[in-house]
């Protein structure tokens, strides 16, 4: 019988097969599922022994693996044959594999690795909530259990070059990799005629940055305590080998309505698996005036730029604007490339300071990491409630001078300082850079050892910039 295969925004033209012969990658794992299924071949039905390993699907003969095909953004559909009855077809590349008998558990667990078709049957479309250069987020219910979901919504007319698959499908495997809650939680993929779509945890507290534009002055404890959590989320993305890359207010979410206790860290657009060779998707990314100097001028960068970032944020709390306000785009882009900070405008104690100088680091090498910065005195009080449920390993001689550092914590927590959201983070539009060569760039020495990018500039509301996608980019342009 001839299938009519509809095309794939996920199929790989330069990977045309669809089964893989040679060995497993992890043979010695333990089978999630095994059962004997009815597949075609030759115009009739015979059993044949199947096997799930994760995301790889097995197919054994004589009790002997045959062959298997990694399912990871494969296309998963229910099908019908009136012989045998209800069947899941798996579709890669072109090609497909259908098998038949008690299929729906086996469909429960594939959904998690592969793509859907079925949009419009499982959920309904609500209102709007949020918008960018590729992709609309919209408010959406669950057709069976009502449960509500954010649904990420891109446009396939609007992703025509081969770089838009490509991100798509390694902020997909980056979520799909992390998920823990610290991260927004990605649930299923699916794909449409015009759309694709994300099914996302649906966060009901909103952006950090609109908690910020309409909070009361921060506290310098209530500062440490938002700032202790962040870097514990960073932390746990870094210990999967992730940078993020857009750390900034619009992509910390808050999972209840003022609820600074409960957040997490959203929009993995420009995430990447760290690299030593500096080979990345994209590789000038992130937003400027929230991003580390050595990303802006093109040196080989590691985790730490996520910390700088962190540092960034702490500043925008105490003083109330980001530290590279600027006149314009161009300004901001420029205070952000030499790291011009007035560190004497922020209103903190000494082992306060220490830490923002620390996380703000011009030099990446002597910056805080995230284990550091989380072992820092400054956050004595947090580490001691939260030992029991966040293990961190001990602190390598971060801090000398402040041996005393419990007679400052109990002076610190009586400071107050004045926060005003009148700066340009409360209005800032979304723009796009890209990609550059690194082969001519000055380099840094990178820190960690360890293990995979998009530039949304911030600027105030009234320099409107157009989204832009460049293959070089160079000092010269900003």
């Amino acid at each position: 019988m001839d299938v009519k295969l509809k095309d794939s925004f996920f199929d790989d033209p330069e990977s045309p097969t669809f089964w893989v012969y040679n060995s497993l990658p992890n043979q010695d794992q333990i089978l999630e599922m095994q059962d004997t299924m009815y597949i075609q071949k030759d115009q009739e039905f015979c059993k044949r022994n199947l096997g799930i390993q994760k995301n790889y699907l097995l197919y054994f003969k004589k009790q002997k693996l045959q062959k298997w095909v990694n399912l990871n953004n494969s296309t998963l559909e229910y099908v019908k044959n009136q012989s045998v009855g209800l069947g899941i077809r798996i579709q890669k590349n072109k090609q497909y594999f259908e098998f038949y008998g008690d299929v729906e558990p086996w469909y429960n667990y594939l959904r998690q690795y592969c793509i859907q078709r079925n949009f419009s049957q499982n959920y309904t479309l609500l209102k709007k909530i949020g918008q960018g250069n590729f992709a609309d987020v919209h408010q959406a219910t669950n057709k069976f259990d009502g449960a509500e979901y954010a649904i990420k919504c891109f446009k396939k007319c609007k992703l025509k070059e081969s770089v838009d698959r490509l991100s798509i499908i390694k902020e997909i495997s980056i979520m799909k990799k992390i998920q823990n809650e610290s991260v927004i939680k990605l649930y299923e993929v699916f794909e449409g005629d015009d759309c694709l779509y994300l099914v996302l945890e649906y966060l009901r507290g909103g952006e950090l940055h609109q908690y910020i534009k309409k909070s009361p002055p921060f506290t310098e404890e209530k500062c440490s305590k938002l700032i202790f959590r962040i870097l514990k989320a960073v932390y746990q993305i870094h210990e999967k080998g992730i940078l993020h890359r857009d750390l900034k207010p619009e992509n910390i979410m808050l999972r209840n309505k003022d609820d600074l206790d409960n957040i997490c860290i959203g929009d993995f657009g420009l995430a990447d698996h760290y690299t030593s060779s500096g080979q990345y998707l994209f590789t000038r990314c992130g937003t400027p005036g929230y991003v580390a100097p050595e990303l802006l001028q093109d040196k080989l960068y590691d985790f730490k730029i996520d910390i700088y970032s962190v540092g960034i944020l702490m500043y925008i709390l105490i003083v109330g604007k980001s530290p590279f306000d600027g006149k314009d785009y161009d300004d901001v882009v420029m205070r952000n490339y030499y790291a011009k900070v007035k560190f004497e405008d922020c209103k903190l104690s000494e082992i306060g300071m220490n830490l923002l100088k620390g996380l703000m680091n011009k030099n990446p090498i002597q910056r805080f990491s995230a284990e550091e910065a989380l072992n820092h005195p400054w956050f004595a009080k947090e580490n001691y409630y939260k030992t029991s449920l966040f293990k961190i390993r001990k602190q390598n001689l971060v801090l000398k001078k402040f041996t005393n550092c419990e007679q400052q914590l109990n002076q610190f927590s009586a400071l107050s300082t004045q926060f005003s959201p009148k700066s340009s983070l409360s209005s800032l539009s979304p723009y796009g850079l890209t990609k550059c060569n690194l082969d001519d760039s000055p380099q840094t020495p990178n820190t960690p050892i360890a293990q995979h990018p998009f530039l949304s500039p911030r600027t105030p509301g009234r320099f409107k910039l157009k989204p832009v996608r460049k293959s070089q980019f160079t000092l010269k342009q900003i």
